[in-house]
């Protein structure tokens, strides 16, 4: 029997996260590999942060933010 794929549900909040990061990351005119330098934070991680395929703590939100240089809650607002 073929295996019917899975359909990840991503919630809002995350997705808005991603959109949100990925802008302010690319209005800083900052690559992830230097988020990544600057917050410890793998790369991979950054990306599949910005594709919203990974799920990310409050902890490492912030340090996220403070990369790009926005406050976190602009990142959590839609």
């Amino acid at each position: 029997m073929p295996i019917k794929p899975t359909r990840i549900i991503v919630s809002p909040a995350l997705q808005t996260f991603a959109r949100n990061f990925k802008k302010a990351r690319k209005a800083a005119n900052m690559s992830q590999k230097t988020v990544h330098e600057q917050t410890g934070i793998a790369a991979s991680y950054v990306s599949a942060v910005e594709r919203a395929t990974r799920s990310v703590t409050i902890e490492r939100a912030g340090r996220l933010a403070k990369a790009v240089g926005v406050p976190l809650y602009k990142l959590l607002t839609p």
